[in-house]
């Protein structure tokens, strides 16, 4: 399974500060949940097309995985904090799940 993150950078916010805030979110849940494994980061390079700006591709085993995350989350304050970093730079968060077909 793979969980899909889309989002935009908020206004003033620069590539550099993306890519440190997420990285930082995401080793700390990659070492908390380690079934959940960060794919990549991904942004566009020229600016065609509709939003998102940045997706960010998450690999984990099944769907009871995704409650194991919300536990840990619920109770990780360290990793709420790292969470709210991330949200002082990027806006208009979607996500989903998908299954890989081919």
């Amino acid at each position: 399974m793979y969980y899909f993150v889309y989002f935009d950078p908020k206004e003033g916010a620069g590539k550099r500060q993306i890519v440190e805030a997420y990285k930082k979110f995401a080793e700390h849940f990659e070492k908390k949940l380690p079934q959940f494994k960060l794919v990549g980061l991904y942004a566009r390079n020229v600016l065609l097309g509709s939003r998102p700006h940045y997706i960010a591709i998450w690999e984990f085993p099944d769907y009871s995985n995704l409650e194991e995350w919300n536990k840990a989350f619920a109770k990780d304050t360290g990793g709420q904090k790292l969470a709210k970093r991330l949200a002082d730079v990027a806006t208009s968060w979607e996500a989903k799940v998908m299954s890989k077909l081919i």
